[in-house]
């Protein structure tokens, strides 16, 4: 997992309801104030095609991708990463995360949510807030895990797949009830 330091403009692809969480989460946090860019929203500095931009790469050397659609975000993603874009974990202050726990280039784990001794996560993960993600587990590129959604111990999810809230994705080697 790297941790960067904060920068003083972040860019944020997409200003929808996730956007506008993490833009504000981003801000509080420190991290500075957030560049948006958004196909269909107003006030934003461009289209998520503008990334290439020259003069928002200088702005903005670290972004994320605040997109619900974890195909789009896991290939936004590799586009800005091949552009030069820093892709920094974004961990919230009130997230627990397990020392151990790998995280992937621009993924982002919200308030309350908790990661487990020896996760790994993919790029652009969302662990959404109050989600869990227990011990060994193993989650590929683009996994949102929303809100109160449990992966336990060593289960596996699958790149771009969702784990919706309520939702138990269950331990590979889970006890069996005694007849």
């Amino acid at each position: 997992m790297t941790i960067l330091s904060k920068f003083s403009h972040v860019l944020v692809l997409g200003r929808g309801g996730f956007g506008a969480e993490l833009g504000e989460m981003l801000e509080d946090c420190g991290w500075g104030k957030p560049v948006f860019l958004d196909d269909n929203a107003a006030d934003c500095a461009g289209a998520l095609r503008d990334y290439v931009d020259p003069a928002l790469r200088r702005q903005c050397p670290a972004a994320f991708v605040a997109l619900g659609n974890n195909a789009l975000r896991l290939q936004l993603i590799q586009k800005l990463t091949a552009t030069g874009y820093k892709l920094p974990v974004f961990i919230h202050p009130a997230a627990e995360v397990s020392r151990s726990a790998a995280l992937g280039a621009g993924s982002m784990v919200l308030p309350f949510a908790f990661i487990g001794a020896n996760v790994r996560a993919g790029a652009g993960c969302l662990l959404n807030a109050g989600a869990i993600v227990d011990h060994d587990a193993v989650l590929g590129a683009a996994v949102h895990v929303a809100p109160g959604g449990i992966v336990k111990a060593g289960a596996r999810v699958e790149q771009a797949a969702k784990v919706e809230s309520g939702q138990i994705v269950q331990s590979p080697w889970r006890e069996r009830k005694a007849l």
